[in-house]
């Protein structure tokens, strides 16, 4: 989850500094849809301020706000046999390439 201070970051490094998204994906390692998500969103909301007749109170306040997550379409998932089976296979994987030294699971 990213929280209201990395929200201002990647909107500030892009409209600031004139990073582009990959440039802020490499540096906070948040997914480039959430930061063009975000930077679209800033963009959108900075138009309506510049219209006449419009709350800007209340779009300043959408601007500023904490990122929300809509939750409410998720699956619940469950962990079945299989799924454990793979996990300890991957697990003693790792662990052999650790024990030859290689630090990368690849």
């Amino acid at each position: 989850m990213i929280s209201l201070v990395q929200k201002q970051e990647i909107i500030l490094s892009h409209f600031r500094e004139g990073k582009s998204q990959w440039q802020i994906h490499r540096e906070t390692g948040n997914a480039r849809k959430t930061i063009r998500k975000y930077i679209k969103e800033y963009e959108i909301k900075k138009e309506e301020l510049m219209k006449e007749g419009v709350n800007k109170k209340e779009i300043i306040e959408e601007i500023v706000s904490k990122p929300k997550y809509d939750s409410s379409n998720r699956k619940r998932m469950v962990l079945t046999d299989e799924i454990i089976e793979k996990i300890d296979n991957y697990l003693k994987e790792n662990e052999i390439k650790r024990s030859s030294g290689r630090k990368n699971n690849r």
